[in-house]
């Protein structure tokens, strides 16, 4: 307005002309008028001058303001034009933001279509932001531009940011919902079909009687019922997973219905569990069975030959008396060993085999066919057992000692006439260290061995001087003794002259390695060292005679 003033009827034109005017009619009639008009004139002129330039100084300034004016006015339309479409970014974000609780497929889908068109309202709102965000930026760019015009311009930006976050956040909710529904809807479905196969999988265990076809067909059942487990355990998860997803959607108000789903499908599940107890029953059952069936053949395979040695101890006539005395307190000590097998076993055969006459006929059959081995298996026992204690009962005590006796100096003998061979035999002369030292250890063994076997020989010797009446027939065990304390002294003596040999070997090698060392350390041939190897080399020569005259001996 200031300006318009100014520049109103062309103030600084006439000013000028008035200017120019005044100072042609001063100079015209410069000569008629007096010095006192002239001094008036000059200094009205003076005045002139200084509005003219008064005038000129407040063009600038003023128009500096003009602009500021003019940008600031820019700057307060661009704050009213931004509020009609902050105005709508608020809303959508409203919209996106506030709560929504879909608790079906349905209201899922309508959710979906409602955000979209929040979308939609966004997305035309584009045009109108890229606009304002062209002009604000622009208007920014003016170094005289005012602090609140940034303020407005991220003001629309950010809520231009958010709008757009928040409504592709909630639609991209609301689609994920929309798959977990999906998901969730069709897997409820799915998992009817291996469940109602895992129910009829169970109605068809049974016992099997049979331990080897018992075996083979709980490997399918245990195959199937895995593979049924998996599938079902595979659905079951992808079920909980969609479901915490809708559940956080639909409210917690919400979880007690929709839960009931989830409960119908947890109650069908618990055959899971019906299955692996069963099954792991079942693994029990064979194993037990297998058991069961191989003490039973194990017993079998014993007692059948054991009541064919009976009959030939009771009625042959090859045996010795001693060697019939032998034989039936072996076979008493075997019968002996496997009685109080039959207590547990039958236990066991009740526990497994005891089976409701309903079951299935060829069930019953196997199971009755155990029975039945097992009775046939303990009756024979029994009566192999009664047997044996008749005919040892007609045994007495000194044809007992008799027979120790025998049995022992009778399995002695060959052991004996091994070890004087191996005496009479001579040693295999070693040719190094190593080979001295396993021939130690072998003859040490030999000398073990015949420690060993005069245990034998005592107990055979103690159990004839235990009987009452003497026995007319000589005893053996002198001669025996006298054989063994030959072949015992042997192997002493070859124990010690080895051992003496080893020690030996192993000093000459020690000997050896310090000579090697001192001669190869030698820092010069000085008397002293000289001496010291000598005695060094004398006294390897003194070990290595040693050695040579062991191994002429050995």
């Amino acid at each position: 307005s200031l300006c318009r003033d100014l520049e109103k009827e062309n103030t600084k034109q006439w000013l000028d002309m008035m200017l120019e005017k005044l100072s042609a009619h001063s100079n015209e009639n410069e000569d008629n008028v007096s010095g006192r008009d002239k001094a008036l004139k000059m200094q009205e002129k003076k005045k002139l001058e200084a509005m003219i330039e008064r005038h000129k100084a407040l063009m600038e300034p003023t128009r500096e303001a003009q602009s500021k004016v003019e940008h600031y006015s820019e700057c307060y339309a661009f704050g009213d034009d931004i509020h009609p479409i902050m105005k709508v970014l608020n809303e959508q974000k409203h919209l996106s933001m506030k709560e929504i609780h879909p608790h079906n497929m349905d209201m899922c889908e309508e959710q979906i279509e409602k955000q979209e068109k929040v979308l939609s309202t966004i997305e035309k709102q584009n045009h109108i932001f890229q606009e304002l965000m062209k002009r604000g930026l622009k208007l920014r760019s003016n170094p005289a531009a005012p602090e609140f015009l940034a303020k407005e311009i991220a003001k629309l930006e950010e809520m231009w940011k958010t709008a757009n976050e928040k409504a592709r956040e909630r639609i991209d909710l609301l689609n994920a919902t929309y798959k977990d529904w999906d998901v969730y809807d069709s897997q409820r479905q799915a998992i009817a079909a291996p469940l109602d196969a895992m129910d009829e999988q169970f109605k068809t265990y049974k016992k099997i009687y049979d331990s080897k076809k018992g075996a083979d067909w709980l490997e399918r059942k245990k195959k199937k019922a895995a593979e049924l487990t998996k599938q079902i355990n595979d659905i079951y998860e992808s079920i909980t997973r969609a479901f915490k997803t809708i559940i956080a959607l639909a409210g917690e108000d919400k979880r007690d219905f929709m839960e009931k789903e989830i409960n119908d499908i947890n109650e069908r599940k618990q055959i899971l569990e019906k299955v692996d107890k069963t099954l792991e029953q079942m693994t029990d059952f064979n194993i037990r069975l297998t058991k069961m069936v191989q003490d039973m053949a194990e017993l079998r395979a014993w007692m059948m030959p054991a009541m064919e040695k009976l009959t030939f101890i009771t009625t042959s006539t090859d045996l010795t008396p001693e060697d019939r005395v032998k034989e039936i307190f072996d076979m008493q000590a075997g019968i002996n060993e496997r009685l109080p097998l039959l207590g547990p076993l039958e236990q066991e055969a009740h526990e497994l085999l005891d089976v409701p006459e309903t079951e299935e006929g060829q069930t019953n059959e196997v199971a009755i066919a155990h029975m039945t081995e097992y009775m046939t298996v303990r009756e024979t026992i029994e009566e192999l057992h009664e047997k044996v204690e008749v005919e040892a009962g007609s045994i007495t005590q000194d044809q007992r000692y008799f027979a120790d006796y025998l049995y022992g100096v009778k399995n002695f003998k060959p052991w004996m006439d091994e070890a004087e061979a191996m005496a009479k035999a001579p040693l295999i002369k070693p040719t190094g260290l190593e080979e001295a030292k396993k021939l130690l250890e072998s003859i040490m063994a030999y000398q073990v061995g015949c420690e060993e076997n005069k245990l034998k020989l005592d107990a055979a010797a103690e159990s004839r001087s235990k009987m009452e009446k003497h026995t007319k027939a000589e005893s053996e065990v002198e001669g025996l003794t006298g054989r063994w304390n030959s072949v015992k002294k042997t192997a002493d003596e070859r124990v010690a002259k080895v051992q003496e040999l080893v020690n030996t070997w192993s000093e000459l090698q020690n000997v050896m390695g310090g000579l090697t060392n001192a001669i190869t350390e030698m820092p010069d041939s000085s008397a002293a060292h000289i001496t010291n190897l000598e005695g060094i080399f004398k006294e390897f020569k003194d070990i290595n005679a040693r050695k040579v005259a062991l191994l002429e001996v050995v």
